[in-house]
């Protein structure tokens, strides 16, 4: 008697573009004029030994080129494909210039309650690199994916990160990521090893993710600031007095340090925006594995003195679009009469401070 084949689970394959599929063409690479063929011949053979799989094309773009409406578009995409087919498991092939960006994107989007594995990655090669990464890479994310994670992860070379602790750190190495603030919460050999830190199925057991949990969108009219020596304050305000502009983030020094000692000194303009533009102020730091919640130097200080809002020891990516996810949510509640003008940077401070998705310590 011949013995029957073990069911293999099923996975849900997302394909947004990334080095991971493109081709070279003209001396430039480029992403594929048909993904679903050139993907089929190029990437997933060997990978129905695995996993059953449907694959599906949202986009076909260089990360590069993402923006917030993708990042909507690819989560809503999970939740149909979760509601309407039942899928339970997800691979993301993504650009990594910016995957960081959409994981954490759809980290916020599904929220705490978020009870299967979404698993991100891509590649520093093309799959014509017979040494690369491209295949090994995604044939891991689906091995990820079929562990009892139940939270967003980013899945390259050896390493499992958490989909919103995580930022690239080399263009070229096979291990392009890290995570500054948090270790990795698992690593792949020969078998798939995850840190007790990670959320699983099993510690989300009775936890229901229903529709109202879901909220995939986001702010436009966010303008970032990296602090450098001798900025000038008043290059900004042009920028900030324009009306589409609905917040800034200061990337700083250290811990949350910002200038303060004229003429580059950054209070005025902070008090400016918060108290009579009622646009709010957000403090990330270029080393994300300090906090910027505890500064003990005056610069630091007196920014928070003047209404600007720490975020811990977030990444700048995860601070970023938190502050989109958050300014979102507040727009909303606001044009629904659930607050009002008045109550808004209180309540993008007491949001950018909550944890949400393990996003900060």
């Amino acid at each position: 008697m011949t013995k029957k084949s073990e069911k293999k689970p099923k996975i849900c394959l997302i394909y947004t573009g990334g080095t991971i599929a493109m081709e070279k063409r003209g001396g430039r690479l480029v992403p594929p004029e048909d993904p679903k063929k050139f993907i089929k011949e190029k990437v997933t053979p060997g990978l129905e030994e695995i996993v059953d799989f449907d694959f599906y094309v949202v986009l076909n773009k260089d990360s590069t080129n993402m923006n917030p409406g993708d990042w909507t578009k690819i989560a809503n995409t999970v939740f149909e494909k979760r509601k309407e087919l039942g899928f339970e498991r997800f691979v993301i092939m993504h650009g990594t210039d910016t995957m960081h960006f959409s994981s954490s994107a759809l980290a916020f989007a599904f929220g705490k309650k978020l009870n299967f594995p979404i698993v991100f990655t891509g590649a520093q090669t093309i799959p014509m690199i017979t040494h690369g990464d491209a295949r090994i890479n995604l044939l891991r994310a689906c091995k990820v994916a079929m562990t009892d994670l139940a939270e967003v992860v980013v899945s390259f070379g050896d390493y499992i990160f958490r989909g919103c602790r995580v930022q690239k750190k080399d263009e070229r190495r096979f291990d392009a990521f890290e995570s500054p603030g948090y270790f990795p919460i698992g690593h792949i050999s020969e078998e798939i090893e995850l840190h007790p830190s990670a959320k699983t199925k099993k510690e989300e057991e009775g936890i229901d993710f229903e529709e109202k949990d879901f909220q995939p969108n986001f702010e436009s009219g966010i303008f970032v600031v990296t602090l450098i020596p001798g900025l000038e304050p008043e290059l900004v305000l042009p920028v900030i007095n324009e009306e589409r502009c609905k917040g800034v983030m200061l990337q700083s020094f250290g811990w949350g340090n910002v200038p303060n000692e004229r003429p580059y000194s950054f209070d005025r303009m902070i008090r400016y925006m918060v108290n009579k533009l009622n646009k709010p102020v957000i403090i990330t730091s270029q080393f994300p594995a300090h906090t910027t919640l505890g500064s003990k130097y005056d610069p630091g200080l007196k920014a928070i003195k003047a209404g600007a809002i720490p975020t811990g020891n977030m990444t700048s990516a995860a601070a970023a679009v938190k502050f989109r996810w958050v300014l979102a949510q507040i727009k909303k509640e606001i044009v629904d009469k659930k607050l009002s003008e008045s109550d808004k940077i209180e309540e993008v401070r007491k949001r950018m401070q909550e944890n949400y998705v393990r996003e900060m310590d």
